[in-house]
């Protein structure tokens, strides 16, 4: 509040917005924590994983208890929020976002942060916060690299911002980036501090918007080098293209059809999501006894976790979403899917 510039309305202004935080990883975690910090009344979570304990090498908001006992990101993220101030809103969303619910998390918040690690979600972010006028700040890190960028296309007049000079995601980057190509967690690993310093110059461009000092953004693609010591600003002015799909055309074709499939391997984690083919809720404890010949689970933090006989371990999620551990092989992981849980 006796920061110059900011004060006691900007503080009050904190206290009543709204941000929606999509992926509780590293850099989820590094933005959270300055978000709940700095007073942001009420912060939305979602985010489909559970700790483990490599997490805790750069995700900061876990300790070794979330993760030995396997507590959903979102849900250990909320706890830790409200040790730091209980007074904030916090909700926890243990949800894959898709093209389905994805309308519904962006239409009830002020801001978007991206704490993803894959860029069709951001995608299908982009689409949703330019159709629904919200600004989305994009943030990406791995090895010892990360970026970050305000995504303003859908609120560029409410800021008295030129619409050539709000570009958004698929501006800058129009297509998915092929797969196998590029490096990821699984392929260059990643540094923390860089995780840090990205999470930080996210919250940072969130926390400016939701305190009404716009004026104060970097409107820049901005990037950090921690291996060669160096960060460098490409101005977006005129980066909007009239051609764009997204913010020029407004096809919003990651909402329209999002076309990942039911499997997805999850970034350095040895693992698989798999997602029933229609929405589902599961009776987690019918479940349990269904899989009792098959080893050993329990029912935690609501989520039903288990060792099957072999190399592979199993979390199922109440919409009927799971975790299969001990493999990459989209194949071996939807077997184990279909013999456990089922259709």
């Amino acid at each position: 509040m006796i920061l110059l510039g900011f004060g006691v309305a900007a503080q009050e202004r904190l206290a009543g917005a709204r941000a929606l935080v999509v992926g509780c990883g590293a850099l989820g975690c590094a933005a959270v924590d300055l978000l709940a910090r700095a007073g942001v009344g009420t912060l939305t979570l979602v985010d489909r994983d559970v700790v483990e304990l490599t997490n805790l090498q750069r995700q900061s908001l876990y300790v070794d208890a979330d993760a030995r006992a396997g507590v959903p990101k979102a849900e250990a993220a909320k706890r830790r929020v409200l040790a730091i101030d209980p007074a904030l809103r916090v909700h926890a969303c243990m949800e894959h976002l898709s093209a389905e619910n994805a309308e519904e998390f962006v239409r009830d918040c002020d801001v978007v942060v991206d704490g993803l690690d894959n860029y069709r979600t951001r995608y299908l972010l982009n689409d949703a916060a330019v159709k629904l006028g919200k600004p989305f700040i994009h943030a990406g890190a791995v090895a010892m690299r990360g970026t970050s960028m305000p995504v303003l296309a859908g609120v560029a007049d409410s800021l008295g911002v030129a619409r050539a000079d709000a570009p958004c995601l698929r501006c800058v980057f129009p297509e998915l980036p092929p797969a196998g190509e590029g490096e990821t967690c699984d392929t260059a690993g990643v540094f923390g501090p860089a995780v840090a310093v990205v999470g930080a110059h996210a919250a940072g461009q969130a926390i400016k918007l939701l305190a009404g000092r716009a004026d104060l953004l970097d409107r820049s693609f901005w990037s950090v080098d921690m291996e060669h010591n160096r960060t460098v600003r490409m101005p977006l002015a005129g980066a909007a293209r009239a051609e764009c799909p997204c913010c020029g055309a407004r096809r919003f074709e990651f909402l329209e059809d999002e076309a990942d499939g039911r499997c997805t391997v999850l970034c350095g984690r040895n693992a698989v999501q798999v997602r029933p083919a229609a929405a589902a809720r599961i009776d987690l404890v019918r479940l349990q006894s269904r899989l009792a010949s098959l080893g050993k689970f329990a029912i935690t933090d609501g989520l039903l976790v288990g060792a099957l006989e072999g190399s592979f371990e199993l979390s199922v999620f109440p919409d009927g979403r799971a975790i299969v551990r001990g493999t990459t092989d989209l194949v071996a992981a939807q077997g184990v899917y279909d013999r456990c849980v089922g259709e």
